[in-house]
């Protein structure tokens, strides 16, 4: 998340949004972990997030929502040449990612303790 905040200061959003989403990717997958479950391909990895993390209230749905706008917007600038991400957009993505970082690093952590 230290590079999308410095990318975002450097006004280059598309690449923040990149850098919030691969973030986020990561820390989920390592949330998986804590299931014993492994997905490698994006979908799976939200599919398996909202069915393991969401539907049982683990997560509150917020997080379900940031994480699916955060990989929409991802593929969006990543895939179609005349996207525009705005100052605002790339602004919201990094302040909502940094939240679900925060969620979910607290909820890795409470399970380790519990382990």
């Amino acid at each position: 998340m230290d590079t999308a905040a410095e990318l975002l200061s450097l006004k280059r959003y598309r690449a923040a949004v990149n850098r919030s989403y691969y973030a986020l990717f990561s820390i989920t997958t390592a949330g998986l972990l804590t299931k014993k479950l492994e997905r490698s391909k994006h979908a799976g990895i939200e599919a398996a997030f909202n069915q393991h993390f969401i539907k049982t209230r683990i997560f509150e749905i917020e997080y379900g929502k940031i994480f699916d706008y955060v990989r929409k917007k991802r593929e969006e600038s990543d895939y179609t040449a005349r996207a525009l991400i705005d100052k605002k957009t790339a602004e919201t993505i990094v302040k909502d990612s940094k939240k679900f970082m925060r969620r979910m690093k607290e909820y890795i952590k409470r399970t380790a303790d519990d382990s």
